[in-house]
C-alpha cells in the first residue's frame, strides 16, 4: 500500500511512463491547431512549456513495477472520470516502465519532477512527490481533452514542482451539521487532487459528539443527537468508518488532525455525563450556535479522567501525532462560581481563571505526550503561560500566530479575514483568498519558518448539506491551495484565467461550485442627481433591477438614477442563467449625503466599508454585517463630525448601531449629539442614555434617532461612548469589543 511508504522519505525514484501511441513523438501545434493548456493549479514552482503535443490511447507500464498502488490509484481517477470503457494502464514485456534511483535536487518530502516529451512521461520524486506528479499529470490530461472516449493529448513540458509550507489544510466541521462518508471521501480526493495534506476534522462540539465511543455510549446515544425544529437531528460516525477514512486519506497522503474540543464547546458531552460539569445538572445538546456557559469544569479530577479514557480511544484511530483541543471561547463563569475551581486555583498557586485554563490546557497535554502526541490549539490558550509544546493555530487575525512564533512555538495561520469559507462571499471572496499570506511582515527568518501553513475553515452552522459545503468551498480552495502550496507573488489576473480553466474539471469532479465574487457591487454618486452604479471583478455579466415591486427591467450601461429612498433589488445574469442571488440594497436620500466625516478614532481595516465615504455614501446595512455597509470601531468610542458645508435647518438625525453578541458586536450604551458653526465652541444638543441592550441574544439593528431639533448647523458632531461590560456566559471576548455603524441620516 502507499500508506505503507510514506515514512520512506529518503530514497528517491524515477517514473518513466512511455505510451502506445496513435502518434508516437511531440507534434508541431498547427498540426492538429492544438492549444496547449497549463493551468495548473496550485502553479508549479516552474513550468517549460515546449513545442507539440503527446498523442495517446493508453499507458504501457513493466510488468514487474514496485510502484503498483501509485498506478492504480492514477488509472482509478480515469476510471471514475472518462468515458471509455476497459482500462488506461496495461503492463507489458520490456522497459516500458523503467526505475530508477534519483538524490538531486528532491531532498524535501513531496517535491516532484514532471517532464513530457517525444515519447514518454517522467515523473521523479519521493512515493509523495510522485503521487503530486500524477496529480498535475492528471490535471493536465483534463485540462487538455474534452472526454477520454477516445485519445488524449498532453502538451510537450517540463515541470520542477515544491511546497512552501508542510501544513495545507482543510477544517471540516460535521457537529453543527452532519456529512456523510461520501462526502468526507469527496473531499478528501479534492484536497489531495490539488495538494492539501491535512484534513482538521472538528468531531466534538455543543451540538453533538460525532465519534463512535465504547467506554461512554452516552455520548453516541445521548450526545451525537440534538432536537431542533424538525425534530431528532444527529448521529456519528463508527470506528470502522473512521479507520476506514483515515485510510483513505493516508493512500491520498492526508493527514486527518481530529479536533476535540475543550475545556469549552463541550455541552453534548455535558448533557451526556453532567457530572463533568461544575453545577453537574442535566443540560441538554445545544440546539442554537454560539458560545455557551457549561463547560468542562477544571477543579473535577473525573474530567481529566474521562477526557484521558476519551483519548486513549482517539490515538487508536487517528495516526497523526497532532491532537487538536481547541481552547477557544471558553467562558469562565462556571469556573468562577465554582467550589472546586477556586480550591484548584489556591492549591496551584494561580491568579486566575485564565491561567486555570492554562493548568487545563498543560494538562491535557502531558496525557497526550505520554501517547507521543502533540497538541494544536486556538490562539485563546496563548492569554496566559503555555510552557508544553504546543501549535498555535491563528484565528482572531494574525496576532496569536505572530505571538506564538516569537515564542518559539509553531503557528498555522487562519485569520477570520481571509480563511473563513463559511463567510459569505462579500467578505472574503476568491480575490481575498488569494491574497493571503500565511506569513505576515516583521518576523526574522527563524520565526517565519515556525510558520508551518495555514487552513481554510468551513464552520457548518450554516452549510446544511453538501451541495452548500461545495458552493462555500470552491472556486475559493483554489486559491487557497495555491496560497499554502507555495506563498506565490501575486498575479491576481493570471490565476483568475486559470480559475476559469478549472471550471469544467469541478463539473467532472462532481462539485456544485459558488461564485468569484459578489456578482454586483451597487455604489452611489453623487452631483446634482444620485445615481446607483453597478461594479463588478466578474466578466460578461448583464443586470436587471426592479424597485419594490417584481418586474425586472433591463438595466442599461449598469447605471439607473435613484429619486427617492427605497430597496433597489439587482440580478445578475451570466450566459443567459442567474449568477448568483438578487442583491439588495437599502438606501437613504437625505441632506447628508455625500458629506464629509472627520474621525476621532478610526474604523478597523478589516470593516471599513467604503471608507470615509460610508456614513454618508446613502447606502443602509442589512442584518448581515459583513455586507460591506457597516463600518467597524474595535475597542474604542466612537466619535465623528460631520460638516454639512453651510448652515443647515436640522429637524432629525439618526444613526443605527448593530448587535450580535456572538461575535462582540454590542450597541453602544450612551450617545450624544453636538451642534457647532466653527468646530471651536460645540454645544451638546441631546443625547441618549442607557441606550445598550446587552443582554439581548442574536443580530438586531437599533436606530438612534433624535427627533423635533429644529436647529441650524454647520457641524455635526455624534459620539456613541464605549459599551458595557459583555455578559460573563461570553468572557470568551474579553474587555474588547466593537461598534458597527452604518449612515448618519440627517432631514
Amino acid at each position: 500500500m502507499i500508506a505503507n511508504t510514506i515514512l520512506n522519505g529518503k530514497v528517491k525514484f524515477l517514473f518513466v511512463l512511455c505510451f502506445s501511441f496513435f502518434l508516437v513523438s511531440c507534434q508541431n501545434e498547427s498540426d492538429g491547431n492544438f492549444i496547449a493548456n497549463t493551468s495548473i493549479i496550485p502553479k508549479p514552482q516552474l513550468t517549460q512549456l515546449k513545442e507539440g503535443y503527446l498523442e495517446a490511447s493508453e499507458f504501457i507500464i513493466n510488468e514487474n513495477s514496485k510502484f503498483v498502488d501509485h498506478i492504480n490509484f492514477f488509472e482509478n481517477q480515469f476510471q471514475n472520470y472518462s468515458q471509455k470503457k476497459g482500462k488506461y494502464i496495461k503492463s507489458g514485456i520490456g522497459e516500458n516502465l523503467i526505475v530508477n534511483i534519483n538524490n538531486e535536487g528532491l531532498q524535501i518530502k513531496g517535491n516532484y519532477k514532471l517532464k513530457v516529451d517525444e515519447e514518454k512521461i517522467l515523473i521523479e520524486g519521493d512515493q509523495k512527490g510522485i503521487f503530486y506528479g500524477f496529480q498535475t499529470l492528471f490535471q493536465l490530461i483534463l485540462l487538455n481533452n474534452e472526454n477520454f472516449k477516445e485519445n488524449f493529448k498532453i502538451p510537450c513540458l517540463k515541470i520542477q514542482d515544491s511546497s512552501s509550507f508542510s501544513h495545507r489544510g482543510f477544517l471540516m466541521d460535521c457537529c453543527r451539521h452532519f456529512f456523510s462518508i461520501e462526502t468526507i471521501k469527496k473531499y478528501i480526493d479534492l484536497l489531495a487532487f490539488y495538494k492539501m495534506n491535512v484534513l482538521h476534522w472538528h468531531l466534538t462540539e455543543d451540538q453533538g459528539w460525532r465519534i463512535e465511543m465504547e467506554k461512554y455510549p452516552k455520548l453516541n446515544s445521548i450526545g451525537s443527537f440534538r432536537k431542533d425544529s424538525l425534530g431528532l437531528y444527529g448521529g456519528f460516525y463508527t470506528k470502522n468508518e473512521i479507520k476506514e477514512i483515515v485510510n483513505y486519506a493516508t493512500e491520498r497522503y492526508i493527514e486527518i488532525i481530529p479536533e476535540i474540543e475543550l475545556p469549552g464547546h463541550s455541552t453534548a458531552a455535558i448533557a451526556s455525563y453532567p457530572y463533568l460539569s461544575c453545577e453537574q445538572k442535566p443540560v441538554k445538546v445545544a440546539n442554537t450556535w454560539g458560545v455557551f456557559k457549561d463547560i468542562y469544569c477544571a477543579g473535577n479530577d473525573s474530567v481529566f479522567l474521562f477526557l484521558e479514557n476519551v483519548f486513549d480511544e482517539i490515538v487508536d484511530l487517528f495516526p497523526s501525532n497532532r491532537i487538536h483541543i481547541g481552547g477557544d471561547e471558553a467562558p469562565k463563569f462556571r469556573w468562577e462560581n465554582c467550589k472546586k475551581c477556586q480550591n484548584r486555583m489556591k492549591n496551584e498557586n494561580l491568579p486566575d481563571e485564565h491561567a486555570l485554563q492554562s493548568y487545563f490546557i498543560e494538562r491535557i497535554a502531558e496525557i497526550l505526550a505520554k501517547k507521543n502526541r502533540s497538541i494544536i490549539g486556538w490562539d485563546e490558550i496563548l492569554e496566559s503561560e503555555i510552557s508544553s509544546e504546543v501549535s498555535i493555530q491563528s484565528w482572531r487575525g494574525f496576532f496569536g500566530g505572530v505571538e506564538a512564533v516569537k515564542q518559539g512555538k509553531k503557528a498555522i495561520m487562519s485569520p477570520t479575514s481571509h480563511c473563513y469559507f463559511d463567510y459569505e462571499i462579500e467578505s472574503i471572496d476568491l480575490e481575498k483568498v488569494y491574497s493571503f499570506s500565511p506569513i505576515p511582515n516583521g518576523l526574522d527568518s527563524i520565526e517565519e519558518t515556525l510558520i508551518i501553513g495555514g487552513e481554510c475553515n468551513l464552520w457548518s452552522e450554516r452549510i446544511p448539506n453538501e451541495k452548500e459545503l461545495d458552493c462555500k468551498s470552491f472556486p475559493r480552495l483554489l486559491a487557497m491551495s495555491e496560497v499554502l502550496w507555495r506563498n506565490p507573488k501575486k498575479n491576481y489576473v493570471n490565476f483568475q484565467k486559470r480559475v476559469e480553466s478549472h471550471y469544467p474539471i469541478l463539473d467532472v469532479l462532481n462539485v456544485d461550485y459558488g461564485i468569484e465574487s459578489t456578482p454586483a457591487t451597487i455604489k452611489l454618486e453623487h452631483s446634482k442627481k444620485t445615481h446607483a452604479v453597478i461594479e463588478t471583478k466578474v466578466k460578461n455579466l448583464k443586470y436587471f433591477f426592479h424597485w419594490g415591486d417584481d418586474s425586472l427591467k433591463p438595466l442599461n450601461n449598469n447605471k439607473t438614477i435613484v429619486n427617492s429612498s427605497g430597496i433597489l433589488s439587482i440580478q445578475a445574469f451570466k450566459n443567459q442563467r442567474k449568477y448568483g442571488k438578487v442583491i439588495q440594497q437599502k438606501i437613504s436620500i437625505h441632506k447628508g449625503i455625500g458629506k464629509s466625516v472627520e474621525y476621532k478614532n478610526f474604523f478597523s481595516e478589516y470593516y471599513k466599508s467604503d471608507g470615509v465615504k460610508t456614513l454618508t455614501d446613502g447606502k443602509l446595512g442589512s442584518l448581515n454585517f459583513k455586507d460591506g455597509n457597516w463600518q467597524g470601531f474595535f475597542g474604542s468610542n466612537f466619535e465623528v463630525v460631520l460638516d454639512l458645508d453651510t448652515m443647515t435647518s436640522l429637524n432629525s438625525i439618526s444613526i443605527n448601531f448593530y448587535q450580535y453578541i456572538n461575535s462582540w458586536i454590542v450597541i453602544p450604551k450612551n450617545i450624544q449629539l453636538y451642534k457647532s458653526t466653527d468646530q471651536k465652541k460645540w454645544t451638546k444638543v441631546k443625547s441618549l442614555e442607557g441606550f445598550s441592550e446587552i443582554k439581548k441574544r442574536g443580530k438586531f439593528i437599533k436606530e438612534a434617532i433624535f427627533q423635533d431639533l429644529k436647529i441650524e448647523s454647520k457641524f455635526i458632531k455624534i459620539i456613541a461612548e464605549n459599551f458595557e461590560e459583555l455578559p460573563s456566559w461570553h468572557e470568551a471576548a474579553g474587555s474588547k469589543c466593537w461598534i458597527f455603524t452604518d449612515e448618519i441620516i440627517i432631514r
